[in-house]
């Protein structure tokens, strides 16, 4: 008879072969998941308590004009950028030892049920980072980077929103309140080329299933094919591209209250990034315990896991919001 009381973190008390399979079952579940943020931005490994990145922004060669003239000097401000791990757990309890075998299989239904918890927890994570304050300088906390939640326009030196009553083909707001258009899709693109974001590479829009029905309508009055709307609302496109933009439906994009730049109007913030405008990090992999209570029984076990993961915003010129209602 084995002793099922022990660790999963080593072997002692558990059959080595499954402990063994544990851990590389619940990655290879975790990896038949839906993660929507799967490959959208940068990716790192959280190490001890914090990690900083150096951050210079853009930099721009000047042309020579002159035998012997004095290299030009550009005296950029050398922005550092933070991110702490957050650490989230769970657990629940086991009253017998066939119970613990079932909650614990790679292949079981918990396992399924928790791998399930990792990844909308990650797509929460990286969706709460588009517009939250970034720690940074030489030491944590000595800078605060904060999205410009104002009017793009002038795009260079102005917010980074574009509002729901954009104007058509402008950024004014002087337009009538809408959802989302074409016309917004084609001026966050010209936004981002007027930010010298390179429109070459994947560029990303978080949307609703209402933002596809937008579409649909405005490419209809436009007498436009409405075919590749209409097919990712019915899901048999998933990630599908118009103009270079890929659509990412998120469950976390909902709509506010008096939320809009100048506070009177309920719309949804749709974040528009491209992928090194946006760094997730996460310890290397899950922590996972099972471990004997002797106070609640003698066959009372808990099952827990612990991790910790963070997201942050890398650049202000490439992140977007897009107000719609």
């Amino acid at each position: 008879m084995a002793d099922f009381n022990g660790n999963t973190n080593d072997t002692r008390g558990y059959p080595e072969a499954f402990v063994n399979a544990y851990t590389p079952g619940f990655e290879h579940i975790l990896q038949e998941m839906e993660d929507v943020y799967a490959g959208k931005s940068r990716q790192d490994q959280l190490r001890g308590e914090n990690l900083s990145y150096d951050f210079l922004g853009t930099i721009d060669l000047q042309k020579k004009k002159n035998r012997y003239e004095d290299i030009p000097i550009d005296d950029m401000v050398h922005n550092r950028r933070w991110i702490f791990p957050e650490w989230y757990r769970q657990g629940i309890f086991v009253d017998n030892e066939d119970a613990i075998m079932q909650h614990t299989d790679p292949t079981g239904d918990y396992i399924q049920a928790l791998a399930k918890g990792v990844v909308r927890l990650k797509n929460d994570v990286i969706h709460g980072c588009f517009f939250k304050d970034v720690k940074g300088g030489k030491q944590p906390g000595d800078d605060t980077y904060v999205y410009s939640n104002a009017l793009i326009s002038p795009v260079k030196l102005g917010g980074r929103t574009l509002v729901h009553d954009l104007a058509d083909e402008d950024f004014a707001a002087s337009g009538t309140s809408s959802g989302l258009t074409l016309n917004k899709l084609q001026m966050a693109t010209r936004a981002f080329g007027e930010l010298h974001v390179n429109l070459n590479g994947p560029r990303y829009i978080g949307v609703t299933h209402k933002q596809i029905n937008d579409l649909i309508f405005d490419a209809r009055t436009q007498n436009i094919d409405t075919s590749p709307y209409k097919a990712l609302a019915a899901g048999t496109i998933p990630g599908m591209t118009w103009g270079g933009w890929t659509f990412v439906i998120d469950y976390n994009i909902t709509l506010g209250t008096t939320n809009d730049v100048d506070s009177d109007t309920n719309v949804y913030e749709l974040p528009v990034w491209v992928p090194e405008g946006i760094l997730y990090a996460a310890h290397a992999a899950p922590r996972f315990a099972i471990d004997r209570l002797p106070r609640k029984g003698l066959d009372v076990h808990q099952i827990a896991v612990q991790m910790g993961m963070n997201a942050i915003r890398m650049d202000e010129d490439r992140v977007m919001k897009i107000e719609c209602i």
